[in-house]
């Protein structure tokens, strides 16, 4: 992501890989970064290997735009990932038994229409298996934003999420948790939602965010500008 702002544009502070990396932005400084440990990150790629998933592991933080994939069986959804985000960094297939730094390991679920509470339970099914294996992550669930029709499955180290990066901004300016704002559009932004004070999703969220969340305008018609505006007029009232 932050390779496509500029250093001069108006942030304070910018949360990166749902918070695993916070960037002090006006003096330009990673403030925090969390990775995996090389110990746990080889434990985790000699199991997903073995248990013949398809994942892709990304570089430490702030390298993590670079990445290492294995491809088990065939997937269009890998495919996708390792052909747009190469562009991005350097992408290089996984050596077995290899030494590897990472800050997040990505795993990918087809959805099937007829079968979609079918395909959530085994999602959790996948996610609790680790779990029970791995205490040491979170798992952090979101739509494929190539293609919606996949979910991937995200492995942090243990407790990081965009939540937790929000707060910890909150304790270094002293920002009271009422003083905040979120809005989201997707699963990934489910613990930044139920963090936050005033909490909005886009209109093009999934049902089951909309059914918890305040509702705005669809994020192609501007639904991050039209929740800010609305309430900055509450604030004049």
């Amino acid at each position: 992501m932050v390779h496509f702002l500029k250093p001069s544009d108006p942030f304070d502070y910018v949360i990166c890989s749902s918070g695993a990396g916070i960037i002090d932005w006006q003096k330009q400084e990673v403030i925090r970064a969390i990775n995996l440990p090389e110990e746990l990150t080889s434990r985790l790629i000699l199991y997903l290997i073995s248990n013949k998933y398809n994942f892709k592991v990304s570089d430490k933080f702030p390298d993590n735009h670079n990445f290492f994939w294995w491809k088990d069986h065939e997937c269009p959804e890998i495919d996708r990932y390792i052909e747009h985000h190469a562009k991005m960094g350097h992408s290089e297939e996984i050596v077995p038994g290899g030494i590897y730094n990472s800050s997040q390991l990505l795993l990918y679920f087809e959805k099937q229409d007829n079968l979609a509470e079918k395909h959530v339970s085994h999602f959790d099914q996948v996610k609790e298996e680790l779990l029970n294996q791995f205490p040491e992550i979170s798992i952090i669930r979101t739509t494929s934003p190539l293609n919606e029709n996949w979910l991937w499955m995200e492995i942090f180290p243990k407790g990081i999420s965009k939540a937790h990066g929000i707060a910890e901004i909150c304790d270094l300016k002293g920002i009271h948790q009422t003083e905040t704002f979120g809005i989201g559009n997707d699963f990934n932004d489910l613990e930044m939602l139920d963090f936050t004070y005033l909490s909005y999703v886009v209109h093009n969220s999934p049902q089951e965010l909309k059914d918890k969340f305040q509702i705005s305008l669809p994020h192609h018609e501007n639904g991050f500008s039209h929740a800010v505006r609305k309430h900055l007029k509450k604030g004049k009232g």
